[in-house]
């Protein structure tokens, strides 16, 4: 009579009869998760974007960005493609945002103490609150009339021939100024959407000190540094397929010059 054959799977023990044995399977299984390169799984990374099917606007965004960086920037746009640094910005926007513009709620509030220290036959103040200024046309006429003390203008206006002029008219008129990133940023200041400038006519006087030391920095980082920063193009930044073609050509050029230096050694010798 002939033995019974007990089958033992690889790596495991033997499988008794009736019991089937699916833990050396369940095991690779397992192990097999934690591996996501392996079994014709893609491999965990974070560059799995080109995969994704974006919609239209990120792609014409992105292409845009591009384009901008393959292209040589003219001279008048430098100022705007290098903004203030996050800390100047943070305590710009973190200065406006106290005299943020009123909401409604916030006028009628403000209109009703009046109109009642008005029928008690109480003194009403008569000085304006300190907020922030917007509007291209009012910004503009506060400029050239020397009234407003502080500007900002974002750095990313379309079309940026909104606000490219306005630099050299705050130069000229000695008016401070900074490009700050995000008009949406700038737009929160006046309960807005967007907002491509915002100006700050005075500030309380507990804020005088602040506001004096940031008209400083500012002085120094963009109205002092304008007319240097307009005599220069800015560069373009090649793509990754360009740099690599570039450094492959210098690397033929001087295995070229090389062997002809080597050659000439030899028939002088």
């Amino acid at each position: 009579m002939p033995k019974k054959v007990v089958s033992r799977p690889k790596g495991g023990q033997a499988q008794k009869p009736g019991k089937p044995n699916n833990e050396g399977f369940l095991y690779r299984w397992r192990r097999q998760s934690h591996k996501p390169g392996k079994g014709g799984v893609l491999k965990k990374t974070s560059g799995l974007g080109r995969l994704i099917r974006w919609p239209k606007y990120v792609k014409m965004q992105r292409q845009r960005k591009v384009l901008f960086q393959r292209l040589k920037t003219p001279a008048t746009l430098n100022v705007f493609l290098n903004p203030a640094r996050a800390t100047l910005a943070g305590s710009l926007v973190k200065l406006f945002g106290k005299y943020r513009v009123e909401s409604r709620k916030q006028k009628k509030e403000r209109e009703q103490a009046k109109a009642k220290l008005q029928a008690e036959n109480k003194p009403i103040p008569g000085n304006k609150p300190n907020l922030v200024e917007f509007g291209l046309n009012r910004i503009t006429n506060l400029i050239e009339s020397k009234k407003v003390k502080l500007v900002l203008i974002a750095h990313d206006v379309d079309p940026i021939e909104l606000v490219l002029w306005m630099p050299v008219l705050c130069k000229k008129k000695n008016v401070p100024f900074a490009v700050v990133k995000g008009r949406a940023r700038l737009g929160t200041l006046c309960r807005q959407k967007t907002a491509s400038c915002v100006a700050l006519c005075d500030v309380d006087a507990k804020d005088q000190e602040e506001f004096l030391d940031l008209i400083r920095q500012v002085t120094e980082r963009f109205n002092d540094r304008l007319d240097q920063i307009n005599k220069k193009r800015g560069q373009r930044q090649l793509g990754v397929k360009t740099r690599h073609k570039i450094q492959k050509r210098q690397r033929l050029r001087q295995q070229e010059m090389k062997k002809r230096q080597q050659a000439k050694g030899g028939t002088e010798a």
